[in-house]
């Protein structure tokens, strides 16, 4: 964009001292004779033939490879899945343009999006989407969501069924986006669960990656129409400082994803011209999760103690400069149908913990806080953890922080070699939240090394997801949150507001509640 008006100026500065020099010679040679090799040359030199390219900064790497569900997160536009969620949080057609039950709740239909090509020209439809049904339903990251599925089978050539062993009045949402990513059938492993490449349907398709960065080329073919850039750069940059200061510089046109930007350096941005800031709500809360297996936060009581000693609006107010929303509840407030509006389970009350630990501790203990570094850089965790030692440390409780990497934090917490944490968790339905977080053996419980059981918490999630009966399962998850507020395995802190920034000259980038931005629609001025 830039760069077309410099070669252009220079194009015809050449021209003007070639018709200058021409003027004084006896036999003038055409003047524009080679000018037009030499424009292709600089045209060649400054990357003119690429045309409008976008760079995004985030504080993660989106290519995760094929072992991963999708290979590439989502934010990348690559891959698209069966269905969505709405601004309500209310499945909405994606790849499927309807979909319905059956009277008993045990069998889902999905009219899939007719004329739909996946990047290497093969065609989206039942055959297709059955064959990443199964592979997604044997995948480690996604089998959750199809636990309760007995058969998947294409009905006719647009026409999908899933039938489940129960009804399932929210299997929709708990399929939306990531769970129900098409890939094409070509790139689908033989065995297992594996990913040859990231072939998807979406508006930009994978070109390569290195150094950090993801390349991706505009699909011309896309079932919407074409993208508004012919390409897109997603490039890994983990320290906060540098990402800003990349921003900065030019050197990259957006940061955009969840955490990118931490709210200390908003003053740092928001004076600067050229440079736009926005936020987004969005569906990740940051929790605060205990080892409940191990003593003392086997109790329930010092649980309960250690989160009434953080004063929840005053570490938004103070950490996060007002860029978020006090943790009230286990489920994210923007799902405000599953919520008790009129109640806040989770209020600074250190008279309340005082009294709980001085009952549950003997004094011997040394609590074991653990930060993950990676996180830390995009969350103030580091900041939480410290303000809980000083909390806890005011009680004569001593407790140390431990900060390590990614890989030796996740092989810790799932050994069990901690009492306390802190993480990150995007979701949108309480079915999600419940069946990851508190059912026996379910997913997040066991990763994380919360290891909780609780046979009267099976029993009430078992029922809330068959539940047809839309307020019933409401009044369902109502109790769950009683429970879950009275064990305590898992706290919230705060709930997300994320900071993302644009340059003036990108238009149109907007992130969703899931830190998705639409790539399609954007365009460079």
């Amino acid at each position: 964009m830039f760069k077309q008006k410099t070669v252009m100026l220079a194009l015809m500065a050449i021209a003007l001292l070639i018709l200058l020099g021409a003027a004084g010679c006896e036999e003038a040679e055409d003047p524009l004779e080679d000018l037009e090799g030499e424009a292709e040359e600089m045209v060649e030199e400054n990357g003119e033939e690429e045309d409008d390219v976008l760079t995004i900064g985030a504080g993660r790497d989106f290519h995760y490879g094929p072992e991963d569900r999708t290979y590439l997160h989502g934010s990348t536009n690559v891959w698209e899945g069966l269905v969505y969620l709405d601004d309500e949080l209310e499945p909405e057609p994606w790849l499927a343009e309807q979909f319905s039950a059956s009277e008993d709740g045990k069998t889902w239909t999905f009219q899939l999006r007719e004329g739909v090509r996946f990047h290497d020209g093969a065609y989206f439809d039942a055959e297709a989407a059955r064959a990443n049904i199964i592979r997604l339903s044997e995948h480690p990251q996604t089998a959750d969501s199809y636990k309760y599925m007995e058969e998947v089978r294409a009905a006719d050539t647009y026409t999908l069924e899933i039938e489940l062993d129960r009804p399932l009045p929210a299997f929709p949402v708990l399929i939306s986006y990531f769970p129900g990513a098409m890939f094409s059938p070509e790139v689908i492993a033989d065995e297992g669960t594996d990913l040859e490449a990231p072939v998807g349907t979406g508006p930009f398709k994978f070109e390569s990656y290195g150094e950090d960065k993801i390349y991706l080329e505009a699909y011309a073919e896309y079932w919407k129409g074409e993208p508004g850039v012919d390409r897109v750069i997603f490039h890994h940059i983990p320290d906060e400082s540098t990402r800003v200061s990349a921003l900065q510089a030019g050197e990259v046109d957006a940061l955009a994803d969840v955490g990118v930007i931490l709210p200390e350096q908003v003053p740092e941005l928001e004076n600067i011209t050229g440079i736009e800031l926005k936020t987004v709500p969005v569906l990740t809360s940051i929790y605060m999760f205990f080892q409940t297996a191990s003593a003392p936060v086997d109790d329930p009581d010092v649980r309960k103690g250690i989160s009434k000693l953080l004063d929840r609006e005053e570490l938004v107010d103070a950490l996060l400069d007002g860029y978020g929303e006090p943790g009230r509840a286990v489920i994210t407030p923007l799902a405000e149908y599953w919520l008790d509006e009129e109640v806040s389970r989770y209020e600074h009350d250190p008279e309340g913990a005082q009294s709980l630990l001085e009952e549950s501790l003997d004094g011997d203990e040394k609590l074991q806080i653990l930060v993950n570094s990676s996180w830390a850089a995009r969350w103030p965790m580091s900041s939480i953890a410290q303000y809980l030692l000083t909390e806890l440390d005011k009680l004569g409780i001593e407790a140390e922080i431990e900060t390590i990497e990614m890989g030796a934090y996740n092989e810790k917490v799932q050994q069990g070699d901690f009492h306390i944490s802190f993480c990150p968790w995007t979701g949108q339905d309480p079915d999600d939240f419940f069946s990851s977080w508190i059912l026996t053996g379910a997913g997040f419980n066991q990763s994380r090394g919360v290891d909780f059981s609780s046979a009267e918490e099976d029993e009430l999630i078992e029922a809330a997801v068959q539940e047809m009966d839309r307020e019933k399962r409401r009044e369902l998850y109502l109790e769950l949150q009683d429970l879950v507020e009275e064990k305590a395995p898992l706290v919230p802190v705060y709930h997300d507001l994320t900071i993302y920034a644009t340059r003036d000259y990108v238009k149109d980038l907007e992130m969703d509640f899931n830190f998705r931005p639409d790539l399609f629609k954007v365009s460079l001025d």
